[in-house]
C-alpha cells in the first residue's frame, strides 16, 4: 500500500501573503487552511487567552452580509465543516467544504478573517466559553504538559504562564476587551503573517487565481507592525516533574532562533523517520513507546521526543546525546527549493487533519526564517544536558494475577474474509494485505514498541481504544505474521482506562460493538491463525488488571439523548441527512441560547443499528441541564421535515475516505456495527419523496430515544 503522494506548488503574493497548494484528484472535499503567524505567546502579558479569544470571536461572530450567522453556521449549512486552533506562534482557521463550493466558502472565510465584526455580546458569550473550555480540561493531561513546559521557560518569558486563557485572565470588560481585540487583528492579521494552503481537486490555475483573490481581502503590513521574531524562552531549569496518568519523559530539544524553511522540513523528515521505528534499538525494554515530533502543541519552539514508560537516568542520558547529534544533522544541511510534492506521515488516516498540521508547520517555519538574531550554534557535545525534560510520575500500578485464572476454553471468533469492496475507494487495496482484530469490554496492550517494530518492517499497525473494547489493525506485506505476534505478546485490561473529555467517551456508546473477538483477513488463508491467536489473547483476560487512580477533576456530566433506528439503507441516509442540518442548529442552541456547556455536538454511529446522538458536557445542576437537551432535539425534529426535502445535498456532502487506510478502518468499523457496506457506497441508492414524507410516522414506529449520562466518577446510566 503506497504512501499517498501530491504535487505541491507555493506562490508569494505582493502584500506578504503566502500561498501553498497540492493537487489530489480523487477528492471530493476541498480541505483549506488559513493560518496567521500570532498566538499565545504574543499576547499582552495582561491578557493571557486573547489570541485565543480572537480566534473564538472570529469563527461564531455574526457574518458581514448576515446577522444572524457565523463562519460555523454557514460551513455547516453548505455541507462543509470549519474548527480552528491556537498555538504558540500559530493560529489557524481551517474547514473542509465540497469542492464545488471552494471558491465561495474560501472568499467567505477569509473576508471574516480580515474585516470582521467583533461585536460585544459576542465577546462576551466566547469569554463564557473558553472559561466552560478551561474547566473541562483544565485537568486533562494536555493542559498539564503546558503547565509544566511553562516552567521550563525563563521566568521573564511571557511562555512562562499558562496561556489557555478562562474569565478571570480575560476580566468581564466587554469594552476593554473589544479594543484590545481589535488591537490585536490591526497588529497581526494582516499579509505579513497570513498563509493560505489548499487542497483539493481542482486544477492547480485555478486554485492559484482563488488563492490571489483571498490574498487581496488582507491588509497589507501595517506600519510599527510587531516583528516575526521568536524570543528564545527556555530557562536553565534543566527538568519538571508533572503528575499524569501514565508514567512517561518526554525530552525537548529547544531550536535555534533562525531556522530555514528547508532545516524545519528536515527535522520534520527525521521525526517521521524515527516515528518508523528507526529509534527502537536504542532505547530500554522498559518503554512501551514513543513518539517524535518537530514544534509539538505547546512547545512549538522545540523538537520533542515523548517516551511511555520508565528508563533509568543513564539510558536516557545517553539517549539524549545520540539525539542531539542526530538533530545537528538536518540543521546544518545546505538549502534547497521548496518541495514540489507533498507527502502526508506514513499511516494517516485522516487526510485533512495531516494537511492543516503541515500547513501550521510551514507558517511556524515562516516565522523561524524570519528571525534576525544571531543562531546560536546547536551544542551536540556540551557536557550540560542539552534537552529540556518533563517527567510524568503516575501512581497507575500493574498487578498480575496467577495463571490460575485463565479461561478454561477459547471463546469464539467471529470472522470476515475478503476485500467487501473496499478496492473500489483504492485500486491499491486490491494487492495489499490486512488484518483486524476485536476484542470487547478490554483494553488491547501491546508488547512494548510493538508498533514501531511493525512500522520498521513495513507493516502500518493502527490500535483504537473504545468505551466497548479495543481493535487493531495491521497493513502490509507481512501483516497476519504481524498481527499474529502482535496478539501473542500483547496483554488485555478488563478494566478500560477512560480517555479524552466525558463527552468524547459517552459518543463512543452510539455505536453498537460485537460481544465476541472477531476477525477480518484480507486472505481466507490466513484466518484461521489470527483467530487462534486472538482466542488466545482473549483467553487471557485475567493475566492483568489496571488500578485507575482517583481523579481530582471537577465535576462535570455528559449527557446525550439519542435516537436509534434498525438501520437499513434508508434509515441511515436519513439520520445523515438529519445529523448534517442539525449540527449547527443544536450547536447555536445548546452552547448559546441556553448556555449548557463548551461541549455541544450531535454525531451519527452508522450501521445496524444505525444512531443519532445529541451531546452536552455540563458542570451544572443535571436534571436542568437534561430537561434543556429534550426540550432542544424535541423542537429539532418538529422542523425535521422542512430541512429534509433536499436530499440530493446529503449525497456530495458525504466524504469517501481519502486515503487507503481510511477505506480499510471504515469498513472494519461497518463490519463491527453490523452491516458490510460503508454509507459512502451506498451512492446509487436513491431517497425517494415518499419516505421523507413517511419520515415521523417512521421514527414513531421503529424509533428508540434514550438518553445517556455519565459522570466524571465513572457512572454511567441509561434512561428511556
Amino acid at each position: 500500500m503506497a504512501n499517498p503522494r501530491f504535487p505541491q506548488s507555493c506562490i508569494s503574493l505582493p502584500n506578504g501573503v503566502q500561498g501553498m497548494l497540492a493537487h489530489a484528484p480523487h477528492l471530493t472535499h476541498a480541505h483549506v487552511s488559513i493560518t496567521i503567524a500570532a498566538g499565545y505567546l504574543d499576547e499582552p502579558s495582561t491578557l493571557p487567552g486573547l489570541a485565543h479569544l480572537l480566534e473564538h470571536v472570529l469563527t461564531t461572530a455574526p457574518l458581514t452580509t448576515s446577522s444572524s450567522t457565523s463562519l460555523l453556521t454557514w460551513l455547516a449549512q453548505h455541507q462543509g465543516g470549519l474548527n480552528a486552533h491556537t498555538d504558540d506562534y500559530v493560529t489557524d482557521v481551517h474547514f473542509s467544504i465540497p469542492a464545488d463550493s471552494l471558491e465561495t466558502a474560501a472568499l467567505t472565510v477569509t473576508s471574516q478573517l480580515a474585516t470582521p465584526t467583533l461585536s460585544s455580546p459576542t465577546i462576551h458569550t466566547e469569554v463564557a466559553a473558553i472559561d466552560a473550555e478551561w474547566q473541562a480540561r483544565q485537568h486533562s493531561s494536555a493542559m498539564q504538559r503546558l503547565s509544566a513546559i511553562a516552567t521550563l521557560s525563563d521566568p521573564q518569558h511571557i511562555g512562562a504562564g499558562c496561556r489557555h486563557g478562562n474569565a478571570q485572565t480575560l476580566g468581564h470588560h466587554t469594552g476593554l476587551l473589544h479594543e484590545a481585540l481589535t488591537a490585536f487583528h490591526h497588529d497581526h492579521y494582516h499579509g505579513g503573517r497570513v498563509s493560505i494552503a489548499i487542497i483539493s481537486p481542482r486544477a492547480t490555475e485555478a486554485v492559484t487565481r482563488l488563492i490571489q483573490r483571498m490574498a487581496t481581502l488582507f491588509n497589507p503590513l501595517p506600519p510599527n507592525a510587531p516583528a516575526l521574531a521568536i524570543t528564545p524562552r527556555w530557562g536553565s531549569l534543566p527538568r519538571a516533574k508533572v503528575v499524569g496518568t501514565a508514567n512517561a519523559v518526554e525530552l525537548l530539544w529547544p531550536l535555534p532562533s533562525s531556522v530555514s524553511r528547508h532545516q524545519f522540513n528536515a527535522l520534520s523528515d527525521t521525526a517521521d523517520s524515527l516515528n518508523q521505528g528507526h529509534l527502537v534499538d536504542q532505547l530500554a525494554d522498559s518503554i512501551i513507546d514513543y513518539h517524535a515530533t518537530a514544534a509539538p502543541t505547546g512547545a512549538s519552539d522545540a523538537f520533542s521526543l515523548a517516551l511511555t514508560g520508565t528508563a533509568s537516568q543513564e539510558r536516557l542520558d545517553v539517549l539524549a546525546a545520540s539525539l542531539s547529534e542526530r538533530l545537528a544533522a538536518p540543521l546544518a544541511t545546505a538549502p534547497i527549493d521548496h518541495r514540489t510534492v507533498w507527502q502526508p506521515p506514513a499511516g494517516t488516516v485522516q487526510l485533512a487533519s495531516a494537511w492543516f498540521v503541515y500547513a501550521r508547520q510551514q507558517t511556524l517555519a515562516r516565522r523561524l526564517a524570519a528571525n534576525t538574531a544571531d543562531r546560536p550554534y546547536f551544542p551536540t557535545r556540551d557536557p550540560r544536558p542539552v534537552a529540556r525534560w518533563l517527567v510524568y510520575n503516575a501512581p497507575t500500578t500493574f498487578q498480575h494475577a496467577d495463571d490460575a485464572a485463565q479461561l478454561a476454553a477459547s471463546p469464539h471468533v467471529q470472522r470476515w474474509c475478503g476485500q467487501y469492496g473496499v478496492s473500489d475507494d483504492f485500486a491499491s487495496l486490491a494487492d495489499t494485505t490486512w488484518a483486524a482484530c476485536f476484542i470487547p469490554n478490554a483494553m488491547f496492550l501491546p508488547a512494548p514498541l510493538a508498533a514501531k517494530r511493525c512500522a520498521r518492517s513495513g507493516v502500518i499497525c493502527q490500535h483504537m481504544q473504545l468505551a466497548q473494547g479495543s481493535w487493531v489493525i495491521t497493513v502490509g506485506e507481512g501483516a497476519a505474521v504481524a498481527m499474529q505476534t502482535l496478539l501473542q505478546e500483547a496483554h488485555v485490561n478488563t478494566a478500560i482506562v477512560p480517555q479524552g473529555l466525558l463527552a468524547q467517551r459517552l459518543i463512543q456508546r452510539l455505536t453498537p460493538l460485537p460481544t465476541t473477538p472477531a476477525v477480518w483477513v484480507s486472505h481466507e488463508a490466513e484466518a484461521e491463525v489470527v483467530c487462534h491467536a486472538l482466542a488466545g489473547l482473549a483467553s487471557r483476560m485475567a493475566t492483568r488488571s489496571v488500578q485507575t487512580p482517583a481523579t481530582n477533576a471537577p465535576a462535570s456530566t455528559a449527557i446525550m439523548r439519542t435516537l436509534s433506528l434498525p438501520g437499513t439503507p434508508t434509515q441511515r441516509w436519513l439520520l445523515a441527512l438529519v445529523e448534517q442540518h442539525h449540527s449547527a442548529a443544536f450547536f447555536q442552541q445548546a452552547r448559546y441560547d441556553h448556555h449548557l456547556g463548551y461541549v455541544a455536538a450531535v454525531r451519527r454511529s452508522d450501521g445496524a443499528p444505525c444512531s443519532l446522538g445529541y451531546v452536552v458536557q455540563t458542570s451544572e445542576d443535571t436534571e436542568p441541564v437534561g430537561e434543556k437537551l429534550l426540550a432542544i432535539t424535541n423542537a429539532l425534529w418538529q422542523a425535521a421535515e422542512d430541512a429534509l426535502k433536499t436530499p440530493n445535498a446529503l449525497k456530495r456532502s458525504l466524504t469517501p475516505p481519502e486515503t487507503p487506510l481510511a477505506a480499510l478502518i471504515i469498513q472494519w468499523q461497518s463490519l463491527l456495527s453490523g452491516t458490510d457496506q460503508p454509507l459512502h457506497r451506498l451512492g446509487q441508492h436513491s431517497i425517494h419523496s415518499q419516505a421523507l414524507t413517511d419520515l415521523p410516522a417512521l421514527i414513531n414506529t421503529h424509533g428508540h430515544w434514550q438518553t445517556h449520562w455519565l459522570d466524571s466518577a465513572g457512572h454511567y446510566r441509561i434512561n428511556d
